[in-house]
């Protein structure tokens, strides 16, 4: 009875911009959305949620480790924020490739320090402009809640990572929290075994889960971060 009224409020909160629109017109609505002042507001709202300060603590050895990794993807690269950090973190010669449907996050995130090192472009996580097994690392942060089936995305995911390669996953979970996120950016929250479920039948197992803090994970806060690899 402690959860279910929460879970009722989230449901109550949760945006409907998906349910409501067909997904090309959520599509163009999402990228207008995140080219014009709410997407330039992510630089400010990163920092008030800590997911700007705290990501660092995601790309280190211990966590999501990417050294020897030659061929890295930041899918749905948004203003760069998880970009600086494989740039940080990665061998010298490894090559990062990042991609977004929005042209105006992509200009964000080529004005970031050091964003020169990484390539980027503007691509649909739907229908990815790259080859089978291209890449042996990626991230994917804060991206699937604006696919009205995830499996899209994942799958595409699973195609262009090689076996064996690793990828850290992050999205909106299905709390109160994540609800009120919900309706800021017009997106979905996920369950986190459901989710588990969906990676397995697109062939990426479940290999461990992150959280930004202690405190994030006693108090479910964060959203679902988890490091999963492609299987053979």
């Amino acid at each position: 009875m402690k959860t279910a009224a929460p879970r009722k409020l989230g449901r109550v909160l949760e945006s409907k911009e998906p349910l409501k629109r067909s997904f090309d017109d959520y599509r163009q609505f999402v990228q207008q959305h995140y080219d014009g002042l709410p997407g330039a507001l992510t630089a400010i709202t990163g920092w008030l949620t800590g997911h700007e300060p705290l990501a660092a603590r995601l790309f280190r050895p211990g966590a999501f480790d990417i050294r020897g990794r030659k061929q890295i993807l930041d899918a749905g690269c948004g203003n760069g924020r998880h970009t600086q950090h494989l740039i940080k973190e990665a061998d010298v010669d490894a090559v990062i490739t990042a991609f977004d449907y929005s042209q105006g996050m992509l200009n964000r995130a080529r004005k970031r320090p050091g964003a020169l090192r990484a390539n980027h472009v503007a691509a649909d996580i739907t229908r990815l402009p790259y080859a089978d097994r291209s890449f042996d690392a990626a991230v994917c942060g804060w991206v699937l809640e604006h696919l009205p089936d995830e499996r899209a995305g994942l799958a595409e995911l699973a195609r262009v990572l090689q076996p064996g390669a690793k990828m850290l996953l992050m999205v909106t979970e299905d709390t109160l929290l994540g609800a009120v996120c919900s309706r800021l950016w017009h997106c979905r929250t996920y369950n986190r075994a459901k989710l588990r479920r969906t990676c397995a039948i697109c062939g990426l197992g479940w290999y461990r889960e992150f959280w930004f803090s202690r405190p994030h994970a006693w108090l479910r806060l964060g959203g679902i971060i988890v490091e999963l690899v492609r299987e053979d």
